[in-house]
């Protein structure tokens, strides 16, 4: 990958000295330079039906409209719009490869935290 296809996640407590913080830091999913902040929760039927689409018996309809719902809702209400238009409009495109990192990128924090039922 070219470095202007850098994805990358922030974590706020990088930034922050060693203090006490009142809730979750905020996290951000950068994505050619801009920075989309992530959700705190996704549903846990979202993350169950990303899981699901990694099965090969699933047909490929399925899986892509899993990922592109995952993709939808790891992303902030405020920032979703701009992130969907940067996947949609890039230039130059971005591919599967990239699209595969920015997925991956995305999973392995949200993975890490509690979903909502």
């Amino acid at each position: 990958m070219s470095d202007d296809k850098v994805v990358t996640v922030h974590n706020a407590l990088d930034a922050l000295e060693a203090e006490a913080v009142p809730e979750a830091p905020a996290l951000t999913l950068e994505v050619r330079g801009e920075h989309f902040h992530l959700v705190k929760e996704v549903p846990a039927i979202v993350m169950l039906r990303l899981s699901a689409a990694g099965d090969s018996k699933t047909p490929p309809a399925k899986q892509m409209s899993a990922i592109v719902t995952f993709l939808e809702r790891v992303i902030v209400e405020d920032d979703r719009e701009d992130f969907m238009a940067l996947l949609e409009d890039a230039e130059p495109v971005i591919d599967f490869e990239e699209l595969s990192s920015i997925l991956e990128a995305a999973t392995e924090v949200i993975a890490g935290r509690p979903t909502q039922p």
